[in-house]
């Protein structure tokens, strides 16, 4: 069945032309239909049941989505300067989306004089003389509450707030925020030092211009690796052509059902190109591989036919499986929390499962077109300086002389890694996506350092009793709340409303040094007379019920917040009481929060991914020693992988966060074709050494070449605007080079240990039933076990006239005809004569099986036939690796003996 489909293109090359042009044009129609989401909505669960109580607080103390406009300038304080400033924050509260605009020309300054409080704008208008502008910036930094959150300790920064609402929830929204603000900046940048603006708005826009950027980048310079990488080992201008064909007609086919079934591009998906480029080049290489070792075993007339049809036999299941596990690492995170994680995986495993269907379509297709190309050789003929034969000379000399030593290195290396591994620690942060050299993260820098970090989450404490916030207890609950934060000491700021009652009671009291709250309700009632209903908006609701602190910070570290938050949340349990709840909130925390969940949902679906592909191997094998074989190249890069991000710091995140599961996906690529080739070549030497040697020899060069060309792929991701996908590229490189190390010094001193036979051959055999239903040698034995006994077994093809047996050798091993005829004859001098006709099911050779003797007669080939041959120490070996089978062959044999000797028994009695 999967030979039939492999062979549709080379035997329906029209027809399969044909499909493969109409999907494509159906597909390419759904690129217009594409979205792009690059929001902070797709970083949260959408199931995260703190989204309610988050837009709840927001509806009532207004959005965290702030953007700073940062103005810096030694001469601020100036009419002119003063004057440009207010022109900047007239024309932004124009701008469409925006709600409100907080700057020096709408805050409030408190001042008390002779027992009273004299409250006033900070600035009405620009000011026209240096003496007002003067005095506008000593009330301004006389305000504590003002300092560090709209003006730096120096005065020479000032800080506007811009809030936005996105009413119609438009896609485009950030991005028209952000060059409309951009705009106006632009306008006033020659009137400061410096200006800028830092917010959501921006960091959405500039995550989508790089998205841009990296699909026009990495694409392209992931096709040029893959063609130089594959001209070097290959040497074909075909095997470097075919893959381009079926990279682009599967990044036609992916975007284009993304575009129709609704699922947008984040920044994730900006790999998708180069992991389809690559990632596809690796079969294409391992069929090409297979095609040319078909031609080489079938010259003649009709070689490029026997050659595809070599190709579908040996490379058919394997690469179903390579295809099938490659998809399972990019499924496993189709149950993420995170969207972009989720939407990424959904991509890509699309990507893998459309590539691997086309290219069992395009390739024998291209093949019977051009298959006959002359120049077409093997890398590993480029003779003994190649690449991979220099990586092979050295792995064989290891794995000769110190086979033990090579596999306690290996599991002491993977325990110091391991050990590091424990290091790792865990970030969701969005500025992190941005390398350091970024503007944008240089600017969020110079505001934490002058003002205070630019992220934000709110306390809110809601009350029963109506105007709780009027009690100086409660009151007092926010400035224990407030201590503590302090206490923490990791946040840059907190105000809340007990900042402005205690700042009012100190100028009462003629700037008294001690900042004590007011003592009663009704003073705390006369001194709320004298704020501005705008100023207490973001801290008290309008009944008092409830009361918000707004805290800044700039915490990149997911792990870290999310502990300090933990500990906070204990604390407020404690000072809040049973008569009032509480809600920590924002949007970076609920950012923060789905990174943790990284952690656990990444272990689950590596367990996950790790109990399939063992499950799937030991099922392929038939046995579960297959399944644990095939899991070591897996676990070796990926312990490795991990160690060095515990090393070098590297955080668990978005895109680093999938690197183990896509690349066990990818590196058991490698071992299935390395133990199907073993387990073929099993087939035909009772030397199991010999025949995994071959099988390295056979399929070193394209694990070789498919193993650089992935890691060079990948490597291309560095380039990336996003730090996450550079990371993801830079590790997953290195555990491409891993997988070499693991598939072919590793695994091969484990193979040399075991014998597997294929389900596959088990399934596809195609023997007489009769024969194995009449054979003593296969008596009480299932059909499942007969095949298998025959999979353990050499199988040997005589034609007409060759000798299966010569009379006077010695051999310790005995034949099963599964086909056609042969004829025992006794030479006796110069005359012969014929005892039997050995017909199919029949054995003949037992007793030398089991006692090393000479043979008695010549067993010759009358009609072309097939034989099995059991070969004493061959079975000794396989005891080991399957005793039941043996076990019984071993008794059928003892019966078949036994059955003789009565007979030559019963015979001489009658005589």
């Amino acid at each position: 069945m999967i030979e039939q489909i492999y062979m549709l293109g080379y035997k329906r090359p029209a027809v399969v032309g044909l499909f493969l042009l109409l999907v494509t044009i159906f597909t390419a129609t759904g690129l217009q239909r594409l979205q792009i989401d690059t929001g902070i909505d797709s970083l949260i669960p959408a199931d995260d049941p703190s989204r309610m109580v988050y837009q709840k607080v927001m509806r009532e103390f207004g959005t965290d989505n702030k953007t700073i406009i940062y103005i810096k300038d030694p001469n601020l304080w100036t009419p002119e300067k003063l004057a440009r400033i207010e022109e900047l924050h007239f024309a932004i509260e124009k701008i469409d989306g925006v709600s409100r605009v907080d700057s020096l020309f709408t805050l409030h300054t408190l001042q008390g004089k002779g027992g009273k409080i004299i409250s006033r704008p900070l600035l009405i208008a620009s000011p026209k003389t240096e003496e007002e502008a003067l005095d506008a910036k000593k009330s301004a930094l006389a305000n504590p509450l003002y300092q560090g959150n709209f003006f730096s300790n120096n005065g020479e920064v000032t800080a506007m707030m811009v809030s936005v609402i996105d009413a119609e929830d438009s896609n485009n929204f950030s991005r028209t925020i952000h060059l409309a603000l951009e705009e106006q900046v632009e306008i006033h940048r020659a009137d400061f030092e410096r200006i800028a603006q830092v917010g959501p708005p921006r960091i959405n826009a500039e995550l989508k211009n790089s998205l841009y950027e990296d699909f026009i980048l990495l694409g392209p310079l992931s096709v040029v690796v893959l063609v130089v990488s594959i001209l070097i080992f290959m040497r074909s201008w075909l095997s470097a052509v075919v893959p381009l064909v079926t990279s682009l007609i599967t990044i036609i086919w992916t975007f284009g059902a993304l575009g129709w079934i609704g699922v947008p591009l984040n920044i994730l998906s900006a790999m998708i190109p180069s992991l389809i480029i690559v990632i596809g080049s690796t079969e294409d290489t391992h069929m090409m591989s297979a095609f040319l070792r078909g031609l080489k075993e079938n010259p003649g007339e009709n070689s490029r036919k026997e050659a595809v049809k070599y190709m579908a036999k040996n490379i058919g299941l394997p690469m179903a499986l390579t295809v099938l596990t490659t998809t399972l690492g990019f499924a496993s995170n189709l149950f993420s929390d995170i969207g972009l994680i989720q939407q990424f995986s959904i991509a890509a495993t699309f990507a893998m499962l459309a590539n691997g269907f086309i290219t069992i379509l395009v390739m024998p297709l291209m093949l019977s077109i051009f298959g006959a190309d002359g120049s077409t050789s093997l890398g590993k003929d480029m003779g003994k300086n190649s690449l991979p034969d220099r990586i092979m000379s050295i792995f064989r000399y290891f794995q000769v002389r110190f086979p033990i030593s090579i596999l306690v290195f290996t599991a002491i290396l993977c325990a110091c890694f391991i050990f590091q591994a424990s290091k790792l620690y865990v970030t969701n942060d969005p500025l992190s996506y941005f390398p350091s050299d970024r503007p944008l993260i240089k600017d969020a820098k110079r505001i934490h350092e002058d003002l205070a970090g630019i992220k934000i989450f709110f306390i809110s404490l809601e009350s029963k009793q109506g105007k709780a916030f009027q009690e100086p207890k409660n009151i007092q609950k926010l400035v224990d709340i407030q201590s503590f934060l302090t206490h923490q000491g990791v946040y840059d700021r907190s105000i809340s409303l007990a900042d402005h009652l205690r700042f009012l009671n100190h100028e009462f009291r003629g700037g008294s040094p001690k900042n004590f709250l007011p003592e009663t309700r009704q003073l705390v009632a006369q001194y709320l007379m004298f704020l501005h209903r705008g100023d207490l908006d973001n801290y008290v609701s309008h009944d008092y019920r409830r009361a918000n602190i707004v805290v800044r910070h700039n915490i990149t570290d997911s792990h870290t917040l999310n502990q300090y938050i933990e500990e906070l949340q204990e604390v407020i349990v404690k000072i809040a009481g049973s008569d009032m709840k509480f809600f920590i909130v924002g949007e970076n925390l609920m950012v923060n929060k789905a990174a943790e969940s990284l952690m656990t949902a990444q272990i689950k679906a590596l367990v996950l991914l790790m109990a399939l592909i063992f499950l799937i191997m030991s099922i392929m094998f038939t046995s579960f020693k297959g399944g644990l074989i095939a899991l070591v190249p897996a676990i070796i890069p990926i312990a490795l992988m991990f160690g060095i991000m515990g090393y070098l710091k590297i955080p668990l995140n978005p895109g680093t966060a999938m690197v183990a599961v896509i690349a066990i996906g990818i590196a058991i690529d490698g071992t299935i074709h390395l133990l199907a080739r073993y387990n073929e070549l099993c087939r035909r030497t009772s030397d199991y050494e010999d025949a995994v040697n071959t099988a390295v020899n056979d399929e070193a060069t394209p694990l070789i070449v498919s193993s650089i060309a992935l890691a060079l792929g990948f490597g291309v991701l560095i380039f990336s605007n996003f730090t996450i996908v550079a990371q993801f590229g830079a590790l997953a490189a290195t555990t491409m080079l891993f997988s070499i190390f693991a598939n072919l010094l590793v695994t091969p001193i484990i193979m040399t240990r075991i014998r597997l036979v294929g389900l596959y051959q088990i399934l596809s055999m195609s023997i007489d039933s009769e024969v194995l239903d009449g054979s003593p040698l296969l008596q009480n034995m299932s059909n499942y076990q007969r095949r298998k006994a025959i999979l353990i077994s050499e199988l040997h093809e005589f034609e007409k006239g060759e000798l299966l047996v010569e009379q006077d050798t010695i051999g310790r091993n005995m034949h099963l005809i599964l086909s056609g005829e042969a004829e025992v004859i006794r030479r006796d001098g110069s005359e012969s004569r014929s005892l039997a006709i050995l017909k199919p099911g029949q054995i003949f050779g037992e007793v030398g099986y089991i006692r090393e003797t000479e043979r008695t007669a010549d067993v010759v080939a009358t009609k072309r036939v097939s034989a099995l041959r059991f070969d004493y120490e061959r079975m000794q070996k396989d005891l080991k690796f399957f005793p039941n089978i043996v076990a019984k062959l071993n008794f059928n044999i003892s019966y078949i003996l036994g059955e003789r000797l009565a007979d030559m028994v019963g015979k001489s009695k009658n005589k």
